[in-house]
């Protein structure tokens, strides 16, 4: 380990600033760093050659923490949340919910929002995706800075090294600057004795670097990897990365610079630039030998790995398959709720609920055959929508989640369970019951796109949690076609034109995704913005994207109008009644979703507090005090 030397307490101070905010910390994580794969190790026996060098970038994969963190899965308490739990997409129900500071705006002000957004004052032990970020480009610059002291590599083999690390590279600071704005380039290594007050960037600055990695790393990366190495980003995940950050970079939010935040519209050229790179990117899909666009009949498939032999899908592009060490714990924490579950602790009862905002997100069949959002007289929604509002949506709402009433997984003997979170259901009782839920209020909704109906303990126990992996997907196929359409729309503000360098228009692209769900093409009439946006929520739905896109759209503020601006379901059953034990179908009678009536109503324990300065993360106070050029984020 290095010992820093300090010649005054002010350089002290400003060192361990950037140190922290860098993720080097002293001690125990610079130490690990500078290990190689293999402990006790040199430094240059880190570099001796090609396997050594790669097993030391791939910290960044076999450590999930790293990886999983940026992709807004946090562990708290021994509970979980995402960051779909501060957009509308999610409401949790468990009492001390770290998301839930977060949303009341308290920013800075408690340790628990550690989650997400940092605290007032950064620290060795921080876990945010921020730090772990930083984390990984330390890593990535270390392999990038000492590549060439390896001895008897190949050009292939320097190729990937570098490929890899420029794409990680570009993909933590990625993570960050959509975070935070603007950055300073973080590409080298930093001594102690070196100058870190330096200042930022703007977010266009931040990404014109970034994009100089995407470019080699496009160039050094192979088409694909052997079967042995898949998973490791390659070209074309690089070309939907760059796809993906131009489009942010051509964002309202982004066209700020570090002193305003105001709604100025799209930058039309980068939005351009962010078109043709997903046009290569999709060229590049169609194309390869493995990935592509998932047909219709294999929709259920795209999120379940249930098989431990099975490793990934044809349309994901960058992902992690993340081991977790208690998958039960895992699972019950973030989707189920009782019976399912058959837990009562912290882990067990708590859940994170889908919000009737995500289900209003769900197009319906209207008379006409066609697919129409519900606000639209011709989808027919407010004929049934007390009665039966479930009745001919889109059908990945029946893929994505489960309503009051409804069936889903049996026991043993093969008795069916219901979801019981109607009035009056074991479900809705036990939470207003329990000690670690009583104090929220469900949305009546349940999340089943990642899990099987057969993972409930009822049916396997413990074991059947182990079953389940986690795949964080960080970017699929069919993200790349609803880049394509914003971005060729916010270019050219016709969804019919197509950007120069480019052989798809904006609604080439959206139809390609909406005649996959099975809701066949836009019809006439609709929106377009508001259609690309609908259906990014509904196909990306509960992915991680939710939250960053209504920020970068800068709709965060009149989404969260209102005292309580997040809704649930109340569903009563009609004629007929039911206990709190009664959870199987022959201790209840035979009813159909039909046997119920519906109301929206609000969930107040899911406050949402949003202001113009929460589009941007704030840096922690007490470094920004500190170092003169580190400018704050406006409002903060």
């Amino acid at each position: 380990m290095r010992h820093f030397k300090f010649t005054d307490m002010r350089r002290h101070k400003l060192n361990w600033i950037w140190i922290i905010l860098l993720g080097l910390f002293v001690g125990s994580c610079e130490d690990y760093l500078d290990r190689s794969p293999d402990d006790g190790l040199s430094e240059d026996d880190v570099y001796k050659d090609y396997s050594s060098l790669l097993g030391f970038m791939d910290r960044i994969f076999q450590n999930g923490d790293i990886l999983i963190f940026t992709h807004g899965i946090n562990s708290y308490s021994n509970t979980y949340v995402t960051v779909g739990n501060l957009s509308d997409e999610y409401a949790s129900v468990r009492d001390n919910d770290p998301s839930k500071f977060v949303n009341a705006g308290n920013w800075l002000e408690n340790a628990s929002t550690r989650f997400e957004i940092g605290s007032k004052s950064d620290g060795a032990n921080f876990k945010s995706a921020i730090s772990r970020a930083y984390t990984g480009l330390r890593i990535v610059n270390r392999v990038i800075s000492g590549v060439d002291q390896v001895k008897s590599i190949t050009d292939d083999q320097r190729r990937k090294l570098l490929g890899q690390a420029h794409f990680l590279r570009a993909y933590f600071y990625f993570e960050i600057i959509k975070r935070y704005g603007g950055m300073p380039i973080f590409d080298q290594l930093w001594g102690a004795s070196d100058d870190f007050d330096f200042p930022r960037k703007t977010y266009q600055e931040s990404n014109a670097w970034m994009q100089t990695d995407l470019d080699k790393a496009i160039e050094y990366l192979p088409i694909s990897w052997p079967d042995e190495e898949h998973g490791r980003p390659d070209r074309v995940s690089a070309m939907a990365l760059k796809a993906m950050t131009q489009l942010y970079a051509a964002s309202p939010l982004m066209q700020n610079d570090l002193n305003s935040i105001e709604n100025k519209g799209y930058g039309k050229e980068m939005a351009a630039e962010a078109a043709r790179s997903a046009q290569k990117a999709i060229n590049a899909i169609e194309s390869h030998e493995y990935y592509r666009l998932m047909n219709h009949d294999e929709y259920r498939s795209i999120q379940l790995m249930p098989n431990s032999n099975q490793f990934a899908q044809p349309e994901y592009l960058w992902f992690l398959r993340w081991h977790h060490g208690n998958w039960s714990a895992f699972v019950r924490a973030q989707w189920l709720t009782q019976p399912y579950d058959n837990k009562t602790g912290a882990e067990g009862t708590p859940y994170n609920a889908p919000t009737q905002n995500a289900v209003d997100m769900y197009e319906r069949k209207g008379a006409d055959g066609n697919y129409y959002p519900i606000t639209d007289p011709r989808s027919g929604y407010d004929a049934v929508k007390t009665t039966n509002p479930y009745s001919d949506r889109d059908p990945r709402f029946t893929n994505n989640i489960l309503v009051p009433g409804e069936q889903w997984g049996k026991n043993l003997q093969g008795v069916p369970y219901y979801l019981t979170t109607y009035s009056g259901g074991y479900s809705e009782n036990f939470i207003s019951t329990n000690q670690f839920t009583r104090g929220s209020q469900q949305t009546g909704y349940m999340c089943k796109k990642f899990i099987w109906p057969e993972a409930s303990v009822p049916l396997f126990g413990e074991a059947g949690f182990q079953l389940y992996r986690l795949v964080a997907v960080y970017i699929r196929v069919s993200q790349v076609y609803l880049d394509m359409a914003e971005a060729s729309y916010e270019a050219t503000g016709d969804p019919d034109a197509v950007v120069t360098g480019c052989t798809m228009s904006a609604r080439q692209a959206l139809n390609k995704i909406r005649v996959r769900a099975g809701i066949g093409e836009l019809p006439d009439g609709v929106d377009f913005r508001e259609a690309y946006r609908r259906e990014r929520g509904v196909e990306l739905m509960f992915e991680g994207h939710r939250w960053y896109d209504i920020r970068r759209w800068m709709i965060a503020e009149d989404l969260f109008k209102g005292e309580y601006p997040i809704m649930g379901v109340k569903a009563t059953p009609i004629n007929h009644s039911y206990t709190a034990d009664q959870l199987k179908v022959e201790k209840a009678c035979t009813y159909k979703l039909t046997d119920f009536t519906y109301e929206y109503v609000p969930v107040r324990t899911a406050v949402r507090t949003f202001n113009k300065r929460n589009y941007w993360y704030p840096l922690p106070m007490d470094e920004v005090a500190a170092l003169d050029n580190l400018q704050q984020n406006p409002g903060w």
